[in-house]
């Protein structure tokens, strides 16, 4: 400790982030500071120097504005510049008494931009014209309540449709089931204590109420698996998903849910690292077959690091095995906040940090009263239906919006077909939009503009009330959350559908593959993002291919991969067109069902 403490009151005022700091070690540091005259505030708007543990701009960014400072590096009139400054420019300059060049240690610089959020007094002219777009919406905002309210009052037939799902559905769900069941063995404690640590003499162990709850808690969960005991595709610390079976079921899904509220923090903040590492982890746990025990055996597992295994071993030892960052984020009025935006259609997490940052929005009735005018068509369209399209569709109902489409393209083209893929296709009993794949065995069948028709004819019969998207090439600032695995330039419609039994609007994609990109289009908008991204990485890093839901093409010449023949015959299924792509790229067949990455 410092004998003689700095003099650090020439600094401007600062703010210590809490930033990775437990609070003991935050007030330590506070206390520090304070010993060497260091003017700190406990108002992030009066500061204009910043210390943290952080060591990416990015993050500063993030931080700051977390505590409601809008920060660029556009400097105008009105903006008061910012420092960050790594926290270990302190803790060596107070270990050794001596002042560290502090611009060595500048993480980021930045300028506080002013607020954007409307101010809530307007004036008469804006009053008018808020008024006016108010009075404009009024008609549909009723006809979405009466609908919203039918639908309520429907509830309890829906239930009973959603239990009364076809045979098949059922059957495969339970098979998965057996396929995946864990061998839960009764073990004792001390035998288990044995084989995490070979060769250790100590077996016998006090008894104590801390010692017995966590004999019952690991007992009643079996016992940890070494590597030889584990799948294939552990063994050989294979990280592609696309390699091996993921269920729908898992035996560790309470603690996959925490990872994934976690995963979602790295969305909402467009950390792409966060974002894969998280989602590699995720697949791999969901992949496992048995019921974890310990952070040995996570840490065995191929995409599971040591951060993973620190985060089990606090899941399994929590009283209510829970996480402290899950906790915290559900407390988080930020991420709840940023939650909700990014999921309006067509908002996304760059656009939910936008209205939230940017603007100053909390709430949907915020973005309606303050900034109706600013949202494109496709975002109003999404806040208009939000309660709608987060209302999830039955099995049932998907089957029955895609028998209205299949209709209307059979009448259109005779000899059309479809499929229902996405999560539908991987047995979910509730999904929250129906994917549908059309297709026909004459290519010439699929030209002439034949999806601009078929939505023509849905608007025309009242089905479809609204297109968001019509045509090849998605425009990624209108239908930002449109397709989850990639752009593709197949022939596609995204619309908002309105169901025949439940009167809600429903969001629906409709895409069109000639028959020679049946098999790679079934394919890839079938299996989980994860699964999909994975795919796409073993036919590039395995073969130097490029696979799209178009076909696999070489990257040099851009031609289709010979070989490879994911031509939609007659006479035979969609799926077989599908399976011959997948032996083409040398996988091993899936059933949709163990495709389930997330």
């Amino acid at each position: 400790m410092s004998s003689a403490p700095l003099n650090l009151s020439h600094l401007p005022p600062t703010f210590l982030l809490p930033t990775r700091l437990v609070q003991p070690k935050a007030n330590e540091i506070s206390s520090q500071l304070r010993s060497c005259k260091c003017p700190l505030t406990s108002n992030p708007a009066d500061a204009s120097l910043f210390v943290g543990d952080i060591n990416m701009p990015k993050r500063c960014e993030f931080e700051l504005r977390g505590r409601g400072l809008s920060v660029s590096s556009k400097m105008s009139p009105d903006t008061k510049k910012v420092k960050v400054v790594k926290l270990k420019w302190f803790t060596e300059s107070y270990e050794n008494s001596k002042l560290l060049p502090i611009d060595e240690y500048i993480v980021f610089t930045g300028y506080v931009q002013p607020s954007k959020r409307p101010s809530l007094v307007s004036s008469p002219e804006q009053n008018e014209k808020q008024k006016s777009a108010l009075e404009k919406d009024a008609a549909d905002r009723q006809l979405r309540k009466e609908i919203l309210e039918r639908a309520r009052g429907d509830q309890a037939r829906y239930r009973e449709e959603k239990g009364r799902d076809t045979r098949d559905d059922i059957r495969k769900l339970q098979d998965m089931e057996l396929l995946y069941a864990t061998r839960r063995q009764r073990k004792g404690i001390d035998e288990l204590m044995t084989i995490s640590k070979p060769g250790s003499k100590n077996t016998t162990r006090q008894s104590t109420p801390e010692y017995e709850k966590m004999r019952e808690k690991i007992v009643s969960r079996g016992r940890p698996r070494l590597l030889k005991e584990m799948p294939d595709w552990a063994q050989q610390h294979n990280k592609y998903s696309c390699c091996r079976p993921t269920p729908l079921i898992s035996p560790n899904a309470e603690f996959i849910s925490l990872l994934n509220t976690i995963k979602l923090s790295r969305v909402l903040t467009s950390d792409g690292v966060g974002i894969r590492a998280y989602s590699t982890t995720i697949a791999t746990i969901q992949a496992y077959p048995y019921p974890l025990i310990s952070p040995s055996e996570v840490s065995l597992l191929p995409g599971c690091d040591g951060k993973s295994s620190a985060l089990f071993q606090e899941y399994i030892t929590s009283p209510d095995h829970s996480l402290a960052a899950v906790r915290e984020l559900e407390k988080s009025p930020s991420f709840n906040t940023l939650k909700l935006f990014s999921s309006i259609w067509g908002v996304g997490p760059a656009g939910a940090r936008e209205f939230f940052y940017d603007k100053g929005w909390k709430t949907l009735e915020d973005i309606v009263e303050h900034g109706w005018g600013q949202l494109t068509r496709a975002q109003q369209i999404g806040v208009k239906y939000f309660d709608e399209f987060q209302s999830p569709i039955s099995r049932n109902e998907a089957r029955e919006i895609a028998a209205v489409v299949g209709k209307a393209a059979s009448k259109l083209r005779a000899g059309m077909d479809y499929t229902i893929v996405g999560g539908y296709r991987r047995g979910k009993m509730e999904i929250h939009d129906v994917d549908i794949l059309l297709s026909h065995t004459t290519h010439s069948m699929t030209t002439g503009g034949v999806v601009k028709e078929l939505v023509s004819e849905l608007e025309v019969s009242g089905h479809i009330t609204h297109t968001l998207h019509l045509g090849r090439e998605l425009n990624n600032t209108t239908t930002v959350n449109a397709h989850r695995y990639g752009f593709d330039s197949l022939e596609k419609a995204l619309v908002v559908f309105l169901a025949p039994t439940s009167g809600l609007h429903r969001r629906v994609d409709i895409i069109l593959a000639p028959p020679v990109s049946v098999g790679s289009a079934l394919l890839g908008w079938t299996g989980g993002t994860t699964f999909e991204r994975d795919l796409r990485l073993w036919c590039d890093r395995e073969h130097g291919w490029k696979f799209t839901s178009e076909g696999v093409f070489e990257r040099v010449t851009g031609r289709r991969v010979t070989g490879i023949d994911g031509t939609w015959r007659v006479g035979e299924k969609m799926v077989e067109a599908e399976r011959r792509v997948v032996e083409g790229v040398g996988l091993r067949w899936l059933e949709p069902c163990e495709r389930c990455t997330g």
